[in-house]
């Protein structure tokens, strides 16, 4: 992800938050009259009595053997969403699908490890992969800007996949021109270690960051199963005590729109 990416992604989440109902009261809370893209940290924001409070931004994924399959397609996809832009003029989102061969077999061993193991981890030959979506677009793009759909099955050595490319709708998860893969995954719940270091990982922003601020928050971005995230967090969440210096640690889950305040014991 460039720079230029991180730092839409970054507005967006930020935007979302303060949609909720967190967000609109941490923005009441502190009166907040301005906000403005940073680097130390990501955002800086003015209180209508004068004081500066700063917001640091990041995402969290959970391990999960399915996740650099989704990421590695999705990245692919969008790339060649970004070509149909620049070659063609023309804004495209793309769903990609993979033939699984385990629904149709034969052996009863197949439909157990397609029931305790949904989804897809082994990752394509990139470079095959690239080329052959490439090759679909500007093979159909005639058909793709009359009719606003195509649809064509290509093979990635013994595999086969399904591109869905569209013109006419954006994305009904992301609400964007780009591309979804189609992949599931065992749900992880509750993943509070995992959580834990993620905070952890940016603790030792707060001594870089704070001296010059009069508050410092913290904002967990958890991206939406379409890119491979499989985790879920529960009420329990509201049990659990996360330890960190940040005045407060708010955690955005986009698959339900949704904030959170978490609980904390100061280092």
């Amino acid at each position: 992800m460039t720079k230029e990416e991180t730092k839409i992604l970054e507005k967006e989440t930020f935007d979302k938050f303060l949609n909720t109902h967190i967000g609109k009261a941490w923005n009441s809370e502190y009166k907040i009259e301005s906000s403005n893209h940073s680097d130390s940290p990501d955002f800086l924001c003015k209180t209508n009595d004068n004081k500066t409070i700063g917001l640091e931004i990041t995402q969290f994924f959970i391990e999960h053997k399915n996740l650099p399959y989704s990421r590695s397609l999705t990245r692919i996809g969008n790339n060649i969403c970004k070509l149909a832009k620049k070659e063609f003029n023309l804004d495209i989102s793309i769903i990609i699908d993979k033939y699984d061969k385990r629904i149709w077999s034969a052996k009863w061993a197949d439909h157990i490890d397609y029931a305790y193991n949904p989804g897809f981890e082994k990752i394509p030959n990139e470079k095959i992969f690239k080329i052959a979506l490439e090759k679909i677009l500007n093979e159909n793009i005639e058909n793709i800007k009359r009719s606003g759909l195509v649809k064509k099955w290509f093979q990635v050595n013994d595999e086969y996949y399904q591109a869905s490319i569209c013109s006419v709708f954006r994305s009904q998860i992301t609400g964007k021109y780009d591309c979804h893969v189609n992949n599931t995954g065992a749900i992880i719940y509750n993943p509070f270690s995992e959580l834990q270091k993620c905070i952890d990982n940016k603790n030792d922003k707060i001594k870089k960051y704070g001296k010059n601020l009069d508050k410092l928050f913290l904002l967990i971005f958890v991206p939406n199963y379409n890119v491979g995230n499989y985790c879920e967090f529960t009420t329990d969440i509201f049990e659990h005590r996360f330890i960190s210096d940040y005045d407060s640690v708010f955690l955005y889950c986009d698959n339900k729109k949704t904030a959170f305040k978490l609980n904390l014991n100061h280092l």
